[in-house]
């Protein structure tokens, strides 16, 4: 979840002579962050999914990932609203220019990017789930992995290596990306896969040579097949071929060390990662807008400075955190459950009210 945070916060990036080296270098190394959390999806997925209960564990899977979208929606525009009025710009003109101008059907349902770009990992998540599910339907998951790895490496040309194929639409969605991730982790569970514990620093060793290897591959996609030179711009695929053994590794690594980070912050943190996921983008544009309003008063934009660069990312880690704890003491979220937990006391009214309607009619 911290390198989600510092994809979308850039740090360093433009930031003096050296600074797209450094955000180049910390944005790579991160790019294991999504694939790891679909993988994970589909590991957890195939220890409760099968034949008899594939239709009930989609539609959980909508309604939890559904409240998640519809929240992160409500946050995005809530967000855009704050800026506007930092800005003494017309809210509706805002939401029309930045949000709601140029909704698309796909970009809403199944892209997920129509109202705010990140929100695409939880249309993506669930589309991939479904794909998987379908496979265990109908009794044909023996062929999920080939599949989904042919659809995968059609999408890694058609974004990586133009030259060689060109595909004139988008692939950083469920079919080209997520199904491959959810179906990995589905079938590493599916074959009981057990890393041994002896073997953690052969894991280890993996998760650094694949590190170096999508560093690599990273920069020769970048600057050299595209002829670019990083201190003038940083250009960052969405995956590469790599990031497959990368994310192998490191789960291989986390599976033969159970108890990795146990007695640590970090178990109770993750179970909040949904809530910093959903709020670090909408908090960090109110920051930047709140930053070019004190700036042109004091006379410098704290962006331009190093203290920003350091601090940006675990600033909005916590605060992002803070906020979604507060907002479920204040009732505006369930913890592990719904996030939009008022839209159920409506409809519970509404359907009170007409209940009681049609009784006085009768």
């Amino acid at each position: 979840m911290f390198f989600i945070v510092i994809a979308h916060v850039k740090p360093f990036k433009g930031f003096e002579a050296y600074g797209n080296y450094a955000f180049f270098a910390l944005d790579t190394i991160g790019q294991f962050d999504v694939p790891f959390f679909f993988a994970a999806s589909g590991y957890f997925l195939a220890k409760t999914v099968d034949a008899d209960n594939v239709t009930s564990q989609v539609s959980n899977a909508f309604r939890k990932l559904g409240s998640f979208y519809l929240f992160g929606i409500l946050l995005y525009l809530a967000a855009t609203a704050i800026v506007a009025l930092i800005q003494n710009v017309p809210v509706r003109d805002a939401l029309i220019a930045h949000r709601l101008g140029d909704l698309s059907a796909a970009g809403l349902l199944y892209y997920g990017d129509a109202i705010g770009v990140p929100l695409w990992f939880l249309t993506a998540l669930f589309f991939s789930i479904f794909f998987v599910a379908l496979f265990v339907w109908f009794g044909k998951t023996r062929y999920l992995l080939p599949v989904a790895t042919i659809v995968h490496v059609f999408g890694l040309i058609g974004t990586n290596y133009q030259l060689i194929f060109d595909v004139p639409f988008l692939t950083r969605d469920a079919l080209f990306f997520g199904f491959f991730y959810v179906a990995l982790g589905f079938q590493l569970r599916a074959i009981d896969w057990t890393p041994s514990k002896d073997r953690s620093h052969i894991y280890l060793g993996g998760v650094c040579l694949f590190l170096v290897t999508q560093l690599l591959e990273q920069y020769v996609i970048g600057y050299v097949i595209r002829d670019h030179t990083l201190p003038h711009a940083v250009i960052l695929t969405e995956y590469t071929l790599s990031t497959i053994f990368f994310v192998l590794a490191l789960f291989a690594y986390a599976l033969s060390n159970p108890a990795l980070g146990k007695h640590t912050v970090l178990p109770a943190v993750g179970r909040y990662a949904v809530g910093i996921y959903l709020i670090h983008v909408p908090l960090y544009r109110i920051l930047l807008a709140v930053n070019r309003i004190w700036g042109a008063a004091i006379g410098v934009d704290l962006t331009t400075t190093l203290l920003w660069q350091l601090a940006i990312t675990p600033v909005i880690y916590v605060l992002s955190l803070l906020i979604y704890l507060f907002m479920a003491r204040a009732g505006i979220i369930e913890l592990g459950g719904s996030h939009i937990p008022w839209l159920n006391r409506v409809r519970a009214l509404v359907g009170s009210a007409v209940s009681e309607g049609s009784s006085k009619a009768n």
